[in-house]
């Protein structure tokens, strides 16, 4: 027969995501739920604020997880943040023809 080969998984596989804060226009929004995500130990990778409308603001976060079960987690702490009122994963884009 074959000699047993020891295999091992690692623990939790990192995680990257893109997800969209929808919020309402406040001082220090950017600020606060930058911390919050950085509390829950996201790494950020890119983030793009698009400019205000109606008093309301989108923020789209590309972030870096320890694994994907921290997600959840990072997820209600952002929309914990004062003036978030949606946190959702962003569709990823499709060319139209």
């Amino acid at each position: 027969g074959r000699e047993e080969v020891c295999v091992r998984w690692g623990e939790g596989a990192e995680c990257r995501v893109t997800l969209v804060a929808e919020s309402f226009v406040r001082p220090h929004l950017l600020a606060d739920l930058t911390e919050a995500m950085a509390v829950e130990g996201a790494e950020i990778v890119s983030a793009t604020v698009e400019p205000p409308t109606q008093q309301q603001v989108r923020h789209t976060y590309t972030v870096q997880l320890p694994d994907a079960a921290h997600l959840p987690a990072l997820m209600r702490a952002m929309r914990k943040v004062a003036g978030v009122y949606d946190v959702s994963r962003a569709q990823p884009q499709t060319s139209g023809a």
